[in-house]
């Protein structure tokens, strides 16, 4: 098998086992009553020792980054702007809702990027990227309404949430590039998941001791924490390092389609008509903002 075709086939895994990761949330606080904030706290402490683990056997520079002052604050920033806030309100989001609608909100984060570029370069934007804006918002307001204006099909805590988290994704993509240009991609990531599950830790430890668990939460927990979040991100970063940004944004909308079949057979969910119908919009908006990259790459 080629890079390019083991590549595609890492990225696809990858999205496949994001969604399913939502999924697994899901089931997690609605079987143990257990809430997003001590779900995200414990997520993130496991995730991110795992990561740095990872990174520190494949001979990174662990805790370089920690020595400069000024590069320690911008990792902390990213921890808690980024890395907490993108899992608690994702999480929210489940709680408030579903796995499926949450997955499928986030993905306006690649919108809400090319729309904020477009506004500080003070360029106009694209064709392409003008259909993805329209596109996106078409399927929210398709989302969230079902077509009837006057009324919400999800509640409006379930939409706060569901938007902050793109607004937090967003951020989540563009803040580290120059600390991951610098100190590599598993060492920040690592400690962004590590610190930001400490920030929680004196508000929601106590909130261990409330919960029922058994076998099988402790078995979906783990597959949260190693499969969905650790594996999966390392799956995803080779994937995109062989094929390139836009061609791995394209297949990482199997992502929000493997989490909205798997809420369907797993946990009994349905999407409406109009709710598969805004999902499309929304994924199509993030295929015609791959296509501009590929395009502005080749003219470049």
């Amino acid at each position: 098998m080629g890079s390019t075709r083991r590549g595609m086939l890492n990225v696809l895994i990858a999205a496949v086992l994001w969604g399913s990761s939502g999924v697994c949330a899901q089931y997690i606080m609605e079987h143990s009553q257990m809430t997003a904030q001590f779900l995200t706290m414990t997520r993130l402490i496991f995730a991110g020792l795992i990561l740095l683990t990872l990174s520190f056997m494949h001979g990174d520079r662990v805790f370089s980054v920690l020595k400069s002052r000024q590069e320690a604050l911008s990792l902390l920033l990213f921890s808690l702007v980024g890395a907490l806030t993108v899992q608690l309100t994702f999480l929210m989001t489940i709680e408030k809702s579903n796995a499926a609608t949450a997955t499928v909100l986030q993905f306006l984060s690649p919108t809400l990027i090319v729309a904020w570029f477009s506004l500080v370069r003070k360029a106009r934007p694209g064709i392409l990227v003008l259909m993805a804006i329209l596109t996106s918002l078409a399927g929210t307001f398709l989302l969230v309404t079902h077509g009837n204006p006057t009324s919400l099909s999800i509640s409006p805590a379930a939409l706060f949430w569901g938007i902050a988290s793109a607004f937090a994704a967003a951020f989540y993509t563009t803040w580290p590039s120059a600390l991951i240009g610098r100190y590599g991609t598993l060492p920040i990531v690592g400690w962004s998941m590590l610190l930001g599950g400490l920030f929680l830790l004196p508000f929601y430890a106590s909130e261990g001791k409330n919960f029922s668990v058994d076998g099988h939460l402790l078995l979906a927990f783990f597959y949260l924490v190693v499969i969905g979040t650790s594996l999966t991100f390392s799956l995803y970063l080779k994937g995109a390092q062989m094929i390139g940004g836009p061609k791995a944004s394209i297949l990482s909308c199997a992502e929000p389609l493997s989490s909205a079949l798997l809420s369907l057979l797993l946990l009994g969910i349905t999407f409406t008509l109009p709710d598969w119908l805004g999902t499309l919009l929304i994924l199509s908006s993030v295929v015609l903002i791959s296509l501009d990259s590929r395009r502005r790459a080749r003219t470049a």
